[in-house]
């Protein structure tokens, strides 16, 4: 444990912060150790837990400090915006152990600037809507639910992919079919046409040979054909 409190004071980032506290997770001596079990526990709490499971067994762990305090709260949050994307203001003055509401909305926004999440405030409804949220570490016994939920929502998306790719084939079949359908119609309506243009013109010409046949046949053409001896001249 000493080992890890000197890195812990000599890492220059977060990222380095993370590596050490990720370390001693692991390391099974600090677990085991009965001089350090408490502060290996309280590390587990940081990595994984809540304000609110804290205080239900702090009295077998080290007292935390304002500054640890405020740390585990701003952890706390991200854990409750992990699992709801809208949390009331009460149900934060809770988990937080705030007795206003200004302490709340101040809080969201210190959390907002360490960019362990992306909020929005709605003070008039009493809530916050979250967009964002950093992920926690997991422990290695979540890991195997972690799989499954993966797994079915792999199986979830294929189904998806499988009814929107036979939902395409049945669009595509159906534009298929009605471009063909336009087409029968476009040569039946031609075929309409030529056969009514053939009709018309025929029509016409038997009207002519009709009106010459009656010019032919009237009396006074007859008569004159009499006269004439049965032509003209």
């Amino acid at each position: 444990m000493e080992d890890c409190l000197i890195s812990l004071k000599s890492a220059s980032s977060e990222a380095d912060i993370v590596t050490v506290i990720q370390n001693a997770l692991e390391s099974e001596n600090l677990a085991e150790s009965p001089e350090s079990s408490a502060y290996w526990k309280l590390l587990e709490i940081f990595a994984f837990e809540t304000l609110s499971y804290y205080r239900s067994v702090e009295a077998q762990l080290p007292k935390l400090n304002e500054k640890q305090t405020e740390k585990l709260k701003h952890l706390t949050l991200v854990s409750l915006a992990s699992d709801a994307k809208v949390i009331p203001y009460n149900v934060l003055m809770k988990e937080l152990e705030f007795s206003t509401e200004q302490q709340v909305e101040d809080m969201v926004i210190a959390t907002i600037y360490k960019n362990l999440l992306s909020a929005k405030l709605d003070q008039q409804r009493q809530l916050i809507e979250i967009e964002y949220v950093i992920g926690r570490d997991v422990r290695r016994s979540d890991l195997q639910k972690i799989r499954n939920m993966l797994s079915e929502w792999s199986t979830v998306c294929e189904q998806a992919l499988a009814d929107i790719s036979s939902n395409i084939e049945i669009s595509n079949s159906q534009a298929a079919s009605r471009k063909t359908e336009e087409r029968s119609f476009t040569m039946a309506l031609q075929e309409l046409r030529t056969s009514h243009a053939v009709a018309f013109a025929s029509g016409k010409g038997a009207d002519r040979a009709s009106r010459n046949d009656s010019q032919f046949s009237s009396s006074e053409y007859r008569n004159e054909e009499m006269r004439t001896g049965g032509g003209f001249e």
